[in-house]
């Protein structure tokens, strides 16, 4: 029974590794009927009873043979399914995550990890080899010692209490959600099958939405005709979620913004802040800000993957203003020529900022490599000094991308001076970082280590807002995602709308906006696709609008409009 226990014990090692076991963990929540997937695995239960029944033979056996795949399967299904679950807090789906395996090897490639985590995952290779090397010799032993008469009628009687005990805790809480990021499953095979129907309805919905006829709701944008509207910065905070504002952090985010919100309030910018839902949390960036800009709910890969070949012709936000006579540039500091990927501009912004366009030689800060600081200041220098008013700039912040382990980079009086030497600038405490801020700051909990990364970008931004920014301008700030490996049941973000027009930052507070950098207590407020037609409603009211064959304000889509909505008109 010693292998039983011990294999018992290894698949349930990525529900530890990853953090997705239930909490807190009580001897009451344990001993309940509807918890024996946490206590021991049902399918691996349900096999040796299977060695039980089946006689025993010295050769080859399909039964032992059927087991050792089926071991194998359970442990690899574990890893990915509780890999999902503790990264992106969603369910596994096949028809979702397939596309995501290459980009994973590609990004931890590019995450430049420790020795530590190397030396961790060639540990996990060696003993995968090790197991399946050994395991059909555990499992013949197994088969030999359960079919004993004492071993084989107890494991038998066992499985008839454990099925009275199932049975029981389906009917009594049948449709119940029993977890935080999905409904348990009571065991492996209960949540390979939901996976595979979410897989099937995930591929017959994408099916249904490219074949209903399109209505092209944003392309009417093009009849609106704004005068002297402001400039427009969107700023995309990585791993920015609401989980900062909340308890337990609260009060250290509160100490975060509270400086930097006088400071710019002092300057005479005017501040309002909700939350919005995220259309993913802890990761895929990309279909967050696909969200963000097409206006519809873009959460899956293959959801990107059918939206994709239609952005160039399609009315999304980049399109809209550059129909209002905004030339629009986006800053994205890390896209570049990598193994799997490749550089492409899919929004037609007129201006792009990729990390080959910086010129960047200084020192490597973090996953982004590029300081924000930098980046920042080359995209003002060449594009905003550069382009007559109105300009949209989309901005993806990276210094604050996971692995937060890192001090941040030095804050500097003259940002271009970062890309070609280590400077001597100061750091958020006046100095520059020293060795022992940095083993302090690997030794804090991860939601501290990422409130630094947090301080690092506002000071950024607001020293940007307060001495470059034309007066004319309207910034919006928003989280791109919740932050990885950091408990939290929403996809809520902050978004932020700072401006020098008291009356245009005002017009928001229509939308649940409340004054201020301080989130209010709601987490639900707005939702990512609904910001496109919030800011175009929003910007039509306050720009002095002329229309033509449209009503004074179009109309305002909370949860953005149906993906076949997003293709554009034959």
């Amino acid at each position: 029974m010693g292998i039983l226990l011990g294999l018992n014990v290894l698949l349930q090692v990525p529900a530890l590794l990853f953090g997705t076991l239930p909490r807190p963990i009580s001897t009451g929540y344990l001993l309940d009927p509807l918890r024996l997937y946490y206590l021991f695995s049902l399918d691996l239960f349900g096999l040796a009873c299977a060695l039980a029944l089946v006689p025993y033979t010295t050769d080859r056996s399909p039964i032992r043979m059927f087991v050792v795949g089926s071991v194998l399967f359970l442990l690899v299904y574990g890893i990915y399914d509780h890999a999902v679950q503790g990264m992106l807090h969603r369910s596994p789906i096949f028809y979702a995550d397939v596309s995501h395996l290459v980009g994973a090897a590609h990004l931890l490639l590019n995450l430049q990890m420790p020795w530590w985590h190397v030396l961790g995952l060639v540990g996990a290779a060696a003993v995968a080899v090790l197991l399946t090397w050994k395991l059909p010799d555990l499992i013949q032993y197994l088969h030999l010692h359960l079919r004993r008469p004492p071993l084989r009628r107890g494991i038998l009687a066992a499985a008839a209490v454990v099925s009275l005990l199932v049975g029981g805790a389906v009917l009594g809480e049948r449709g119940v959600q029993r977890m935080t990021y999905r409904s348990t499953c009571l065991s492996t095979a209960e949540c390979v099958a939901r996976n595979a129907k979410a897989s099937i309805e995930l591929s017959r919905g994408l099916a249904r939405s490219s074949s209903v006829p399109a209505d092209s709701t944003y392309r009417r944008y093009r009849a609106l005709r704004w005068d002297r509207p402001p400039s427009l910065y969107i700023v995309v905070l990585e791993s920015y979620g609401s989980v900062l504002t909340a308890p337990p952090h609260r009060a250290s985010y509160e100490d975060l913004v509270g400086p930097v919100s006088d400071s710019l309030a002092a300057s005479g910018w005017h501040t309002a802040t909700a939350h919005s839902r995220a259309p993913v949390s802890g990761g895929l960036s990309w279909l967050s800000v696909a969200t963000m800009l097409s206006g519809t709910t873009v959460e899956h890969q293959p959801s990107f993957d059918m939206l994709r070949p239609t952005l160039p012709r399609y009315p999304h936000l980049a399109w809209a203003l550059q129909q209002q006579g905004y030339t629009t540039a986006t800053l994205q500091p890390p896209v570049r020529k990598r193994a799997g990927l490749s550089v492409e501009n899919l929004y037609g912004f007129d201006r792009t900022f990729y990390f080959e366009d910086l010129g960047y030689q200084g020192p490597d800060y973090g996953w982004g490599i590029v300081p924000d600081q930098y980046s920042l200041a080359v995209a003002h220098d060449q594009f905003v000094e550069q382009t007559a008013r109105p300009f949209f700039l989309f901005f993806e912040a990276v210094s604050s991308h996971f692995p937060w382990t890192d001090l941040p980079p030095p804050l500097v009086d003259d940002p271009l001076l970062l890309g070609n030497r280590a400077p001597e600038g100061r750091h958020e405490t006046g100095r520059s970082p020293s060795a022992g801020d940095a083993a302090s700051l690997r030794e804090r909990p991860p939601a501290e280590q990422l409130l630094r990364q947090i301080e690092y970008d506002w000071r950024v931004l607001a020293d940007y807002l307060q001495a470059e920014a034309p007066s004319n301008s309207l910034a919006v700030v928003v989280g791109d995602h919740q932050p990885p490996g950091i408990e939290n049941e929403s996809s809520a973000v902050p978004v932020h709308v700072l401006s020098r027009k008291e009356d245009l930052v005002r017009r928001f507070e229509d939308y649940g906006f409340s004054e201020g950098l301080q989130p209010p207590a709601a987490t639900d407020t707005l939702h990512h696709a609904g910001l496109y037609s919030m800011l175009t409603r929003v910007l039509t009211a306050h720009s002095g609008t002329r229309v033509d064959s449209l009503s004074a304000r179009p109309p305002y889509h909370p949860n953005g409009v149906r993906r076949a909505a997003l293709l554009t008109t034959p």
